[in-house]
């Protein structure tokens, strides 16, 4: 793996602090306003955001070799990502559901 250059590290850094500070701050100011949140979210995650994150992510994928050494099945990048647990958007039947029973909790 390729080090990041010192202007790629401060990109990713503060492409992670506006995220982290913009969740922590919703949750702050919406901690029991399931519909609030959801608007806030809504407000907070634009195309401007979503293509950041889109770059940085590029970036970051650079700096890991691509390429099979002899002998191994898997890149450095597949190892590392191999259990990852991404997070998926909810199928309208599930978003329904969740949002009924957190409503219930709200009451």
């Amino acid at each position: 793996m390729r080090e990041l250059t010192e202007e790629e590290a401060h990109q990713t850094v503060a492409f992670m602090e506006k995220l982290v500070v913009g969740l922590a701050d919703i949750g702050r100011h919406y901690p029991n306003n399931d519909d609030d949140s959801a608007w806030a979210l809504l407000y907070m995650f634009t195309p401007k955001l979503w293509k950041e994150a889109s770059q940085v992510r590029s970036m970051l994928f650079t700096k890991y070799n691509r390429e099979l050494s002899e002998g191994k099945d898997l890149d450095e990048l597949e190892k590392l990502l191999g259990d990852l647990a991404y997070r998926k958007a909810p199928t309208p039947k599930q978003l329904a559901r969740f949002r009924e029973n957190r409503l219930k909790k709200q009451k």
